[in-house]
């Protein structure tokens, strides 16, 4: 008998696994032949392969304007087309306005309140609430807290002059300085201090060296029904409430004391403050933690290896890192200081910037969920409710010589002004875009900027004998990191 029960039970699980896996051939979609239980991920679960390449294959195996995958045992429409892509993400934004994530408020309340993981009209009045506070203005008002930590940073590689230095790890401690200045109202001093106590919540909050995280990140994203039944949190619980504490005294601290300090806190305190009586989406203390935690979250893993990989890729481009050096030495002469409109004026800078974020994307994909029933105008394709969309940002960014000649190159001058024009919208989405991009894009654009100035004007950066180049990522973390430690030599001029 126990066999026979056994028996139905495989029967059931295999069922259950490959009802879908008939969906894209009913719609006539070409579709990649799924693996048993894994779908399209059976390299990405097992580990032979990085997310990023995985993307990448899917793109290049298709030249269809769309493609069938199946992650796991849900169909995924990927989308090649750019004008296909606009209809997702902006023209017809409120037929695929939610990402097709985890969110269970009795379970991870602050990724329910986050602008990652709210839906429907929760994120709308997060949005709404929060769109005020990324200004221009705001980042500019933010600037003197930014060069503090820049200037710690330059400190920091002076002392290893005539040595080598583990780039990254340099760069996550100035990210995380920088967010707990920004953000939490406090100085972690991660640059002045190797046992700084903020720095270790930064890596346990979502460490992806961790089976715990990895496994709580990877069912958010493919597989939300996991978040319900392990009652799993995106972030680590420990670190989460570590700064929800934090928030918390440092926000009544000011209030007792009258301080202002133009961050985070303050801004949100202001929100807070200045909310109509009937609105019906109100911040209380934990939605107001939840932004500074999330914030803090994205900030420094995406801050720190984007700028990582900027240094990895001007030490390998001697003639780019000249260029750049003598454009920062050039306008801080001119302004006598970094300020904010000297930041803006340096173009080959933005330039370095934005093509790291095209070799280097700060995430693989972008994704919604069809809200109802959708017809691609001008096509046959009718797409269920419920059906998630993927956006291969990896292909479009580093693939297709159609877009981005030579991709493997970096070359700044893709986004010179002259050249700028020519780059086909929606085939460059390192924050996404549409209604639901990135908040955080002029916060992270202007951290990077300024690390990187205070970096180039007194540094020269070279590859140091146990660099790898090319860079091997890590096949075991979902985001794009490097394996191992990258070194570069460094030389004071």
């Amino acid at each position: 008998m126990f066999f026979i029960y056994l028996a139905c039970f495989l029967l059931l699980l295999y069922y259950l696994f490959t009802k879908n896996y008939g969906y894209w051939e009913s719609k006539n979609v070409p579709f990649e032949k799924p693996v048993f239980v894994f779908g399209s991920f059976y390299k990405i679960v097992t580990k032979q392969q990085h997310l990023f390449y995985r993307i990448r294959e899917i793109y290049n195996n298709f030249k269809t304007p769309y493609c069938g995958i199946y992650i796991f045992n849900r169909p995924n429409l990927v989308i090649r087309d750019p004008q296909l892509i606009k209809k997702v993400l902006v023209k017809d934004f409120d037929k695929f306005m939610n990402h097709p994530f985890a969110s269970n408020e009795k379970v991870d309340p602050l990724t329910y309140h986050s602008l990652l993981g709210s839906q429907d009209q929760v994120w709308k009045n997060l949005r709404g609430k929060l769109s005020p506070v990324f200004t221009s203005g705001k980042m500019k008002l933010m600037l003197p807290l930014m060069k503090e930590c820049a200037s710690d940073l330059a400190v920091c590689v002076e002392k290893h002059r005539g040595d080598k230095i583990e780039i990254r790890e340099i760069m996550k401690k100035y990210a995380v300085d920088i967010i707990s200045s920004c953000a939490f109202g406090i100085n972690s001093y991660c640059l002045k201090n190797d046992k700084s106590e903020i720095m270790e919540v930064a890596t346990k909050l979502a460490d992806f060296k961790s089976f715990v995280r990895n496994f709580s990140v990877f069912s958010f994203i493919f597989m939300p029904k996991f978040v319900d039944i392990f009652r799993l949190t995106f972030l680590d619980k420990s670190a989460s409430n570590y700064l929800i504490d934090v928030f918390n005294n440092t926000l009544r601290e000011r209030e007792k004391k009258g301080i202002l300090r133009n961050d985070l806190i303050d801004l949100l305190n202001n929100l807070k403050h200045n909310e109509a009586f009937n609105e019906n989406y109100k911040f209380d203390d934990l939605k107001m933690a939840a932004q500074a935690v999330q914030f803090f979250s994205a900030g420094n893993e995406t801050t720190s290896l984007t700028l990582a990989f900027t240094m990895y890729e001007l030490a390998i481009n001697k003639d780019v890192q000249y260029r750049l050096r003598q454009e920062v030495k050039e306008t801080f002469n001119k302004y006598g200081d970094f300020t904010y409109e000297a930041i803006q004026e340096m173009t080959y800078l933005d330039m370095v910037l934005n093509e790291t974020l095209r070799k280097y994307p700060l995430t693989s994909f972008l994704d919604r969920k069809c809200e109802n029933t959708y017809t691609f105008e001008d096509t046959e394709l009718t797409l269920d409710r419920n059906v998630s969309i993927l956006i291969p940002v990896a292909g479009l960014h580093h693939y297709d010589p159609e877009y981005f000649p030579d991709p493997e190159k970096f070359d700044p001058e893709r986004f010179s002004l002259e050249n700028r024009h020519k780059i086909v919208p929606y085939t460059f989405l390192p924050f996404g875009d549409g209604p639901r991009s990135c908040i955080g894009q002029r916060f992270a654009i202007l951290v990077g900027k300024v690390a990187l100035a205070y970096c180039l004007k007194d540094f020269a950066f070279d590859v140091a004998n146990n660099t790898k180049v090319p860079l091997e990522l890590d096949n075991g973390v979902a985001f794009i990191m490097n394996k191992g430690d990258l070194y570069l030599n460094v030389t004071k001029l």
